[in-house]
This record gives structure tokens, C-alpha cells and sequence, in this order.
């Protein structure tokens, strides 16, 4: 994602990066500033820091941050970590070995999912090729319009270009009026290259009055539903484990 958006990177990260985009992908001739122009470029930990803390939230709110390793490291995280300290991942929020030998595996990115599906907020920093992203942000639409902060990169871009050249009155202003444009996970027209992934409205949506019973909208706690459909199933899997360990011991 970074390639030709890295000038932000050490000349060490730059040449990994070169090298990994010559052996993944077709040569192209890319422009670090002009791709960061036209909000082609991901929001770095920073940016996304700046953008929450311009529309409103402070050091106390509590953020779940569903991704891998970054690369660059902590050398990246620690700008947006002095801003936001309460941060968390799936290994935080839960120690278990089991979890934590998965961190890359199948097990981490499924609670990344279900947090981020849950969550009060859900914020992608990047849409492009993403899966991850594009169907949580249509899971989300369809489970009542949940709030989504969904940054238009390139009206932001040239309020962070300002701001690093050292114009920074009027930032946060800026800001809001850029995020204050997006439709915050509400209902809207598909516009492409918006898949239908992330936005099936108005197809797959249910009817309040619906001419077959299968249309007809779910109940309001669906939440609630969802939430103890996920608890029963846990209990569930944790019976059987303990019934198949009682099995083994009766055996030995």
C-alpha cells in the first residue's frame, strides 16, 4: 500500500519496499506526491490521530486497532499513541495462548472482525484492495447504519501537506469540515468503484411492509441477538472440549 508513499520511511524501509513491489507487482511509474495529492496514499498512525482528535474524541477513548505488525514499527505508533494511549488489540484484550500463537493466523483477524463489526465506531484507514475493510463497512451498513468515520484521504491531503509545511491555524477546523461531508455509515448511493460489498443499499435491505414475510426487517436488538448466538456457541465448543477431555482421562 505504502509503495510510492514512502518518503515517510527510512532509505532502508524505502529499498525493502522497492524490492517487495518489483517481485509482487508490475513495474509503474508512481509519484510519491502526486499519488498523496489525489488521496492515494494510506493515512499514516499520525494522521489518523490528528483526524479523531479533530472531530472530538480525547485521550480517554478507548481504541481497538485491528491490524498486523506496522512496518516501521513503533517509530510510527508512538505519535499516535501519545494521543490516544488506551489502545488495544486481540492479544490485549485476551492473553490466551491460544490467541496469541494465532496472531497471524485465521483466529486474530476473525476477532479483529467481530470487534471492528461490533464496535461504536469503526474507522478504515484504507479501502482499496482491502476485503477486511470494504465487507465490514457493508456487515456494518446492514446491522442498522452503524456509525463508520470514513476519511476522504483526498480532501485531507492537502490540509496535512499545510500542516507540514508549518500552516497549522485553522487545522482542525479544517478537518471537520472535510469528515463532516461523509455520510457516517448512513445510507447512500453506490457510486463507483464502491463495490457491493461494502454498500448493498438498497437491495439486500429489509421492507417495514414487505409482500413476502423473507423481506421483512430483523428485530431491533439484532445486536443483542447476534451477541448471545456468539456466547451460546462458545459455551457450546467449551462443553465439547471439556466432555472430550473427560473422555481421555476415563481412557488413561
Amino acid at each position: 500500500m505504502f509503495y510510492r508513499c514512502f518518503d515517510i520511511f527510512s532509505p532502508e524501509e524505502q529499498s525493502i519496499l522497492k524490492k517487495y513491489r518489483k517481485e509482487n507487482f508490475a513495474d509503474k511509474r508512481l509519484v510519491y506526491n502526486e499519488r498523496r495529492a489525489i488521496g492515494k496514499c494510506p493515512l499514516t498512525p499520525e494522521e489518523v490521530g490528528l483526524v479523531l482528535r479533530a472531530v472530538g474524541f480525547d485521550n480517554s477513548t478507548r481504541i481497538y486497532l485491528a491490524a498486523g505488525e506496522l512496518f516501521g514499527g513503533e517509530r510510527f505508533m508512538k505519535p499516535f499513541r501519545d494521543l490516544f494511549p488506551r489502545l488495544e488489540n486481540h492479544s490485549s484484550v485476551d492473553s490466551s495462548e491460544e490467541l496469541v500463537a494465532n496472531t497471524r493466523g485465521l483466529l486474530g483477524s476473525a476477532v479483529d472482525y467481530m470487534v471492528c463489526l461490533l464496535s461504536d465506531i469503526f474507522m478504515p484507514t484504507y479501502d482499496g484492495p482491502s476485503n477486511f475493510a470494504n465487507n465490514l463497512l457493508g456487515h456494518r451498513l446492514y446491522y442498522g447504519f452503524r456509525t463508520t468515520l470514513r476519511p476522504d484521504r483526498k480532501g485531507l491531503a492537502p490540509i496535512f501537506i499545510d500542516r507540514e509545511n508549518g500552516q497549522t491555524a485553522g487545522f482542525e477546523q479544517a478537518v471537520r469540515r472535510v469528515m463532516l461531508k461523509t455520510n457516517f455509515g448512513g445510507p447512500h448511493k453506490r457510486v463507483p468503484p464502491e463495490s457491493f460489498y461494502t454498500n448493498s443499499w438498497p437491495e439486500c435491505f429489509c421492507q417495514m411492509s414487505p409482500s413476502n414475510p423473507a423481506d421483512k426487517c430483523p428485530p431491533d436488538n439484532v445486536l443483542e441477538i447476534l451477541e448471545s448466538q456468539l456466547e451460546n456457541e462458545v459455551n457450546r465448543d467449551l462443553e465439547a472440549l471439556m466432555e472430550t477431555n473427560s473422555t481421555r482421562r476415563t481412557e488413561i
